[in-house]
């Protein structure tokens, strides 16, 4: 029996072919990453250190980097397969300054 290459398109798609002709299901290793949550200390650079954690990021570091400056840009980051948005983070209320700015030291008028 003779199966061409539909055929076996079709099977892959089904999820029947064999084990090891298994169309790749996709992971999480797919998900969009963002710029700020690789950007620990919010400098607007990927250093080595920021993007071990994670591995393909790793691997296209150099790539990445293409002014071989030692970091990756907000620019050079759109080019990883993976790049999600880029913009800043955004702000934390916990670090947000309280109250008007001096309005707590303001003499009363009477």
């Amino acid at each position: 029996m003779k199966i061409n290459a539909y055929a076996i398109s079709l099977l892959l798609a089904a999820g029947l072919a064999a084990p090891g002709l298994r169309a790749a299901q996709p992971s999480s290793d797919t998900a969009k990453v963002d710029f700020s949550t690789v950007d620990k200390d919010s400098n607007g650079r990927l250093s080595k250190e920021e993007v071990n954690v994670i591995a393909d990021l790793e691997l296209a570091f150099a790539e990445l980097d293409a002014d071989h400056d030692g970091a990756v840009t907000a620019p050079e980051f759109q080019r990883w397969k993976r790049a999600g948005k880029v913009g800043a983070k955004a702000p934390d209320p916990a670090t947000a300054p309280t109250g008007s700015a001096g309005a707590q030291h303001m003499p009363e008028t009477n």
